[in-house]
């Protein structure tokens, strides 16, 4: 980054403070942690849950900033116009961060070509993945890394843009309204996606109707001629065909209108690979199961706007690689793991109760699943968690160990069903960390154990006790 403080500080609308004795200086690295300060870096001072970013700008300071961005009451407060330090005074610290990244990623002239915006319940992160592999088979392409998906996040994605970069491929995540709005503006994405419309944030939004309002605020930072990648066979999805004032493509599976479709589908479980037919090209993806192919048709739609071919479009998918702990699938002890820790909903739960299933009926070995709490489900949580026990069920798993306050809901119905002729076994247990060796005194070879929960509970800590015990 090579940025001046009068550049950031025009970008934010703020006013340079008492302190700013050469606004020429150049800023190289942005920082919103006061312990790590780089070169030439501007301190942003964010106001978190559990800390105010404002009370550690002295400290930014003694480590070397050269110049901090604050709110202008937290500078009347704490008296930092009279410290003699360099202040960029705003009236909202996350709004100029996005700012500032929004300016930074204008100064490429390459990269306003081909960016790519994810968003959704369920897939989004694989989805994004999918497309950054195909995208990266004719540019140089660059994606958000981890958990930068939100307001604090994906500006240090942008913050990243390298000169030869001539591909973004972003993903948006959200818990209110507002939030996919703000990225989007910050982004001016000319490409767009939206996975589907599942129960996730359910809490702060209400309805499945909140979510589709919230994940259709995508569309405020694009300009007119953008393109727009929906999924068909969601029907609050499809309602919005040619209302979104873009350039509209849908995918689906099942609706036969849509205008990429996969058809001739064959998974195998045991290779985790699916094969499938768009517009009689034979596409293969290093991924089990209907979900993964949801994931993958919108890489198919965005590789054909962008010029790929389908013989390219194969060529990312071969270099296809899923982000941790999302479906690993992989042998250990004479057992199957399949790690699907990173998070999750009532819709990617049932999903992978299929692939658990699939990968069973090649080893044949017992089903089990390890699942935890879905968290922000609000007043939802007992209708969601009841509905994974019925999943649970319906899928024939045969051994379910449960944790999490609200997994006795689970755990209750899949009890009730089992008055009524069901035979899978549930478990619930008090403390976590005594699911690992049940599993180490019950699993024998060929079984294949799913791990699945919100990220919040971190169920990936039982499998790295359970593997430990061996």
């Amino acid at each position: 980054m090579n940025l001046t403080i009068a550049e950031i500080a025009k970008a934010v609308g703020g006013a340079a403070a008492r302190g700013v004795h050469d606004t020429s200086v150049i800023i190289k690295n942005i920082t919103t942690d006061s312990r790590h300060i780089l070169p030439d870096s501007l301190f942003f001072a964010l106001k978190g849950e559990n800390a105010d970013g404002h009370d550690f700008i002295p400290q930014a300071f003694e480590n070397g900033a050269l110049c901090a961005v604050a709110q202008k009451d937290a500078v009347n407060r704490l008296g930092l116009y009279d410290k003699n330090t360099a202040i960029i005074a705003v009236d909202d610290t996350v709004q100029a961060l996005l700012d500032t990244a929004k300016y930074y990623k204008s100064t490429f002239a390459k990269i306003n070509k081909t960016v790519v915006a994810v968003t959704g319940s369920v897939g989004k992160t694989t989805t994004k993945e999918f497309i950054y592999s195909v995208l990266s088979e004719k540019f140089a392409a660059q994606k958000s890394e981890g958990n930068l998906n939100t307001e604090i996040g994906l500006p240090f994605t942008l913050f990243s843009l390298g000169e030869n970069t001539d591909a973004l491929v972003l993903e948006m995540g959200m818990s209110g309204f507002g939030e996919i709005k703000r990225l989007s503006e910050t982004a001016n994405p000319n490409t767009a996606v939206i996975t589907n419309i599942g129960t996730s944030h359910i809490e702060a939004l209400g309805s499945r109707e909140g979510i589709k309002k919230a994940k259709l605020e995508i569309l405020e930072g694009m300009d007119s001629n953008s393109n727009i990648i929906l999924n068909a066979d969601e029907p609050l999805l499809y309602s919005e065909k040619n209302k979104t004032g873009k350039k509209e493509y849908f995918f689906g599976i099942e609706n036969e209108d849509a205008d990429f479709t996969a058809e001739n589908i064959e998974f195998d479980y045991e290779k985790n690979v699916s094969e499938f037919d768009v517009k009689d090209f034979r596409f293969r993806i290093p991924a089990a199961g209907m979900h993964n192919i949801y994931d993958a048709l919108p890489a198919v739609i965005t590789g054909k706007i962008h010029g790929l071919s389908d013989e390219e479009i194969q060529a990312g998918f071969n270099n296809f690689r899923n982000a941790k702990m999302r479906q690993n699938i992989y042998g250990f002890n004479g057992i199957t793991i399949i790690d699907d820790c990173y998070n999750a909903s009532l819709e990617s739960v049932t999903a992978a109760f299929d692939v658990l299933k699939g990968v069973a009926a090649k080893t044949i070995g017992r089903k089990i699943a390890v699942l935890s709490d879905i968290l922000e489900t609000g007043t939802h949580a007992g209708q969601i968690h009841s509905g994974i026990g019925r999943a649970a069920v319906e899928k024939e798993i045969d051994i379910i160990y449960l944790f999490g306050e609200k997994s006795k809901i689970t755990c209750k119905t899949i009890e009730a069903l089992r008055r009524c002729s069901c035979h899978a076994k549930c478990v619930y247990f008090d403390d976590k960390s005594q699911i690992a060796q049940t599993l180490y005194d019950e699993s024998r070879k060929g079984d294949v154990i799913l791990f699945k929960a919100s990220r919040g509970m971190a169920m990936e800590t039982v499998i790295e006790d359970f593997k430990e015990l061996f």
